[in-house]
């Protein structure tokens, strides 16, 4: 077996990397392809939306080269009597959506109970804003109302301290057994030892 020296070895390492390297590109070359390869698709993308758009633009102008100059009037003023009905309705619900804030408002229901919904109550139409909004002022009040006079009855039926002396002289065991439950919970929460006392 032959041996070879080491000069020998590095040439043929060097030979079969040059081998290996043939039909490899270069870092340079590969820069360039792939921005060629970008730039050609930019420029196709351009071309393509361009012809899409002339496309629509000749069909457009042949359309109007077909119109007589009363439609092509009428369809002028169509497309501006659109663009203004569409302002109006938007300036509309603006002006609505103001009016239903100062509504909620002067009802003294919080913003922040009617901000999620103001959207849905306001629309394009005064007479169905108003109605709406008062609807939902009704709804509230009512609710709250409601609230407020169940709290009431529940506390009235608890017992109130009678001079400093405890809740031993403002309630008998008699007026105990008479009290709804809640009021015995509550009771039972607030002088657990009285409680234990009634309940004997």
């Amino acid at each position: 077996m032959a041996e070879f020296t080491q000069e020998q070895i590095d040439k043929m390492i060097a030979d079969k990397v040059a081998e290996a390297k043939l039909g490899l590109f270069s870092e340079e070359d590969v820069v360039k392809r792939v921005t060629s390869e970008s730039d050609r698709r930019v420029e196709s993308g351009i071309q393509k939306g361009l012809e899409t758009q002339k496309q629509k633009w000749e069909k457009e102008y042949s359309d109007k080269a077909n119109l007589t100059a009363d439609q092509l009037a009428k369809k002028d003023f169509e497309t501006k009597l659109g663009d203004l009905t569409a302002r109006e309705v938007a300036m509309m619900k603006r002006a609505n959506n103001l009016e239903a804030r100062d509504m909620l408002t002067e009802a003294q229901i919080p913003k922040s109970q009617y901000d999620k919904v103001i959207n849905m109550l306001v629309s394009d139409d005064t007479d169905i804003t108003k109605s709406q909004v008062q609807n939902f002022i009704d709804m509230f009040s009512e609710n709250k109302t409601e609230i407020e006079t169940r709290i009431r009855s529940e506390y009235s039926t608890v017992p109130k301290p009678n001079g400093g002396q405890g809740n031993a002289d403002a309630i008998t065991k008699e007026s105990f057994k008479a009290l709804p439950y809640s009021a015995k919970l509550k009771l039972k929460q607030t002088s657990p030892e009285i409680y234990k006392e009634f309940m004997k």
